[in-house]
């Protein structure tokens, strides 16, 4: 049975050294995703790490895109997430601030409590690494690697 294992990092360094070992140990990308609300700093990751192009869901690119980052920079709208790696279409777009990231990881089977707490990390720039695992016997070595590169508990926040 498939398993999500998440990891919560506050430096992009600690994800893609974490994303990274991960891909060392056999985890493919494909099943690595990633998710904040700072587009360079992801974009930097995957470019480092290889787990697929940055998404930032329909309406956030070109003149509307613009208006929307300006919007955001003058805190008249909420932020929305970027991701990357097969969570990507999912959670790219999502709005952090209005519960509709927290929606998107409840439909991805994150418990509705931990997907709140999951949210708010994201909303405070941190970047949550996400692994889907065919098995759960490797579960442990996974929370291993991330536990090694600095991962945030999930609370407090």
């Amino acid at each position: 049975m498939p398993t999500l294992v998440l990891g919560i990092f506050a430096h992009r360094s600690d994800a893609a050294l974490a994303i990274s070992e991960l891909k060392e140990k056999g985890i493919a990308a494909k099943q690595i995703s990633a998710v904040t609300k700072q587009k360079n700093t992801l974009e930097i990751i995957t470019h480092d790490t290889g787990i697929g192009e940055t998404e930032s869901g329909a309406g956030n690119e070109g003149l509307f895109g613009t208006a929307r980052a300006l919007g955001v920079g003058l805190d008249m709208i909420g932020d929305s997430a970027v991701a990357a790696g097969p969570a990507a279409r999912k959670l790219a777009g999502a709005d952090i601030e209005d519960d509709s990231l927290a929606v998107s990881l409840i439909g991805m089977g994150i418990p509705p409590e931990d997907a709140e707490d999951y949210a708010r990390h994201a909303d405070l720039e941190h970047i949550i690494v996400i692994v889907l695992l065919k098995e759960e016997n490797s579960r442990g070595s996974v929370e291993e690697v991330l536990a090694r590169h600095e991962a945030l508990p999930l609370n407090p926040v």
